[in-house]
């Protein structure tokens, strides 16, 4: 590795994330076997997954019995949840998988890995902190600082770089924010390491050690949000907006209680909008439209849909009529670049 000031951060990370995946094999390979119990791998369905986590008694696994139908266990002794435990719940018409797991520190303060590797595949992020807590201030500092430590950004406004390789085409820089570096400094750091062709995208105030870390795909951006729980307490309020208060402004955070079921209803809302992703309904000429919606990203474009629905039908595709928020006109007839809208109707031809 070239020298630089991030190297043995870097290094650090490389050794405990080998050793993570060492872990994920092993346990890959008593799965199949069938030699082991049930794993900490929980396979995503619905529009997208969510993963709770946090200090325990939080009430990671209250809030996922009240709005899924998942079979947790409840229980004011901490620590026992042991597994991972999947549930779906409904917002508007979509289906969201949320799942419990178990507590992110474990007993002795060591980072529990296994749901570290939970919060890498999942595709948002809640951290959960129990507001009957003597210090949710510091339970939610731990708790991104361990997540951070080991490689997922839960907030792009902190600082951020994506890179993205390419066959040809040289270094295209991207600016989402004002990075703590030169372009003639990262463009040094890339051909350092033998990258010479891929699209940068640098996120906030990015710095090398941020540049350097996404070229080994080490840190990986997570969209997160924070429930705080228990708000059916005395003064819930003003101590979970003084722990928010050190929240960078993409990390929204909702204030709800399990026991009453106070402010969990903006569980839903907001976990769909940091999913980034659309409704579309597709229909064929003369025929209502499906009543299950095509779940693709937002940005996505009607070649895009087209693909997702079938290869040969993005090949084939003239034209697309839309309905609905997207269209200027019902039936309105739109290109293969058009971007339809969140709850779109869209016939293809």
């Amino acid at each position: 590795m070239p020298k630089h000031k991030g190297t043995e951060k870097l290094r650090l990370w490389a050794t405990r994330r080998l050793a993570e995946l060492r872990e994920e094999s092993e346990r890959e390979r008593q799965r199949r076997s069938g030699g082991s119990r049930p794993g900490m791998f929980v396979e995503k369905a619905g529009a997208g997954q969510v993963v709770l986590l946090g200090p325990p008694n939080s009430g990671k696994s209250s809030i996922v019995a009240r709005l899924t139908n998942a079979k947790v266990t409840v229980s004011p002794i901490p620590y026992t949840t042991q597994l991972p435990v999947p549930g779906m719940m409904t917002y508007l018409d979509v289906k969201l998988q949320l799942v419990d797991t178990p507590p992110l520190l474990n007993p002795d303060g060591s980072v529990n890995s296994r749901v570290v590797a939970l919060a890498r595949n999942a595709d948002v992020i809640a951290v959960v902190i129990g507001l009957d807590s003597p210090e949710p201030t510091k339970d939610l500092t731990a708790s991104l600082e361990a997540i951070e430590d080991r490689g997922i950004a839960y907030s792009l406004e902190k600082g951020f770089v994506k890179v993205e390789r390419r066959t040809q085409g040289g270094l295209t820089f991207i600016y989402r924010g004002t990075p703590k570096f030169t372009e003639e400094e990262a463009r040094r750091l890339l051909n350092s390491y033998r990258v010479y062709n891929a699209v940068v995208e640098v996120y906030g105030p990015a710095t090398l050690d941020d540049l350097e870390e996404a070229i080994f795909s080490f840190k990986v951006y997570k969209p997160t949000f924070v429930i705080f729980n228990k708000a059916d307490l005395p003064a819930s309020e003003s101590r979970a907006r003084e722990a928010a208060r050190l929240l960078p402004r993409d990390v929204p955070w909702i204030l709800a209680s399990a026991e009453t079921g106070v402010g969990l209803s903006s569980v839903g809302p907001v976990a769909y909008r940091l999913l980034n992703v659309k409704r579309i309904y597709t229909k064929k000429p003369g025929q209502p439209p499906s009543p299950e919606p095509l779940i693709v990203k937002a940005d996505a474009t009607v070649r895009e849909i087209a693909e997702k629905i079938s290869p040969s039908l993005a090949t084939s595709m003239r034209y697309a009529r839309i309905w609905g928020k997207g269209a200027k006109y019902e039936g309105q007839r739109v290109g293969p670049d058009y971007v339809p809208q969140d709850g779109d109707i869209i016939e293809i031809r």
